[in-house]
């Protein structure tokens, strides 16, 4: 794939979620994710999971998704595509120019 990615290839309107720590009546915390925003992206599926090893837990990338760069991106948030969830495991800088992001992620759900 070169570098320049073609904005008529971002045919996904992803939702991008964030994280909200809420205490719960236990003195722990309770996860829950929020939109914060909707992208258009490409998904590309792996058709073989690389396995990401980090801190002894394996984690399986199951898809690239592209997009353009997002202020305030972290590896907490998530994707969405309708009913289906992508954890995002990393991400980096796809052409060097600030403009597109490609996230390693682990689709969780539907």
């Amino acid at each position: 794939m070169s570098a320049r990615l073609p904005v008529g290839s971002r045919r996904h309107c992803v939702t991008i979620l964030a994280p909200t720590d809420t205490p719960d009546d236990e003195g722990g915390l309770v996860r829950t994710y929020a939109p914060v925003g909707t992208l258009w992206a490409r998904i590309v599926p792996r058709s073989q999971a690389m396995i990401l090893r980090a801190d002894q837990q394996q984690r399986a990338v199951t898809h690239e998704i592209f997009f353009r760069a997002w202020p305030g991106l972290t590896a907490e948030m998530r994707l969405t595509l309708g009913a289906r969830v992508f954890e995002i495991l990393s991400f980096e800088d796809f052409d060097e120019t600030g403009a597109t992001t490609r996230a390693l992620c682990e689709e969780v759900g539907q």
